[in-house]
């Protein structure tokens, strides 16, 4: 019995269509798969993205000529054509597809810039993961360049993006005074944003890229971690559905446990707190 097609079997047949027209038509220096059809956790929502590394950037109108002739309809752009980059997307058989066209300086200087800790907080990180994870289609010489570069995640960078995340708001320190308060959404966005710094300082201890941008695995990045708190996924998840107070307690002791891991890897990395772990606040009285 022939084994049944899964989404990323469709996916990829799709993209390798998309790409053997675009190497057709624009002779790019390199053609890379990413997102999960590259990855193979595609699912029936999943879309077709694209890199085209180029030398120089494909006129409009050749980008458009590709698009006609694999049958795509709806043609959008998705960000402002630039010098070096082109984003355009469009519809086939129910299916978006995203075409990235990227000039091999500008991406170049891309992973240049991550690897020198300058995008710290950059979705440029996430062009970086694809790169790893990514599926070549076309010049596969190009993109195994920039992995050997990518691979090699350096010291100053896994410093500067701990020190960079390491900015927790005490929320256990203002606990009681919180949970009298109408904050219910302050103490969300404290939490929302205590934990994406949480696994942007646990990622670069564990030498991965990260960015928040459009973090949608989180259980996929955490799993590659070697060195976290225990039951880490579940324990973010967690806090969302925790009471005021516990919710800060729960947070304190993800900061404690993430603080001593980075300590016994980087012991004269210096992290403090705004108000450290075990600290409360006391109410004033009219005594």
């Amino acid at each position: 019995m022939p084994r049944q097609e899964t989404p990323t079997d469709h996916l990829r047949a799709l993209a390798r269509r998309i790409g053997d027209v675009v190497v057709d038509d624009v002779a790019p220096r390199s053609v890379l798969l990413t997102g999960s059809a590259a990855t193979g956790e595609a699912d029936f929502y999943s879309d077709v993205d694209l890199i085209i590394y180029c030398d120089e950037l494909p006129t409009e109108e050749r980008i458009g000529a590709v698009v006609e002739r694999v049958g795509g309809v709806d043609r959008k752009l998705i960000y402002p054509r630039t010098e070096d980059e082109h984003g355009e997307s469009f519809e086939l058989g129910g299916i978006q597809c995203q075409l990235a066209f990227v000039t091999v300086r500008c991406a170049d200087g891309e992973l240049e810039r991550v690897l020198a800790g300058e995008e710290l907080e950059s979705p440029l990180q996430k062009a970086v993961e694809g790169i790893l994870d990514g599926t070549p289609l076309h010049g596969p010489e190009l993109i195994r360049s920039w992995r050997a570069r990518a691979a090699d995640y350096p010291d100053s960078l896994r410093r500067a993006m701990i020190e960079r995340h390491w900015r927790f708001f005490p929320l256990w320190y203002v606990d009681r005074q919180v949970a009298v308060r109408d904050a219910f959404l302050w103490r969300k966005e404290i939490l929302v944003e205590a934990a994406f710094d949480l696994l942007a300082v646990l990622a670069a201890l564990n030498r991965l890229y990260f960015t928040r941008f459009q973090l949608k695995r989180m259980r996929k990045l955490v799993r590659r971690m070697r060195l976290a708190p225990p039951d880490l996924a579940d324990r973010i998840e967690r806090i969302f559905d925790l009471e005021d107070e516990e919710a800060a307690h729960a947070l304190e002791r993800l900061v404690e446990e993430t603080q001593a891991l980075v300590a016994a890897e980087l012991p004269d990395l210096e992290l403090p707190l705004r108000r450290p772990i075990g600290a409360r606040r006391e109410p004033w009285s009219l005594g």
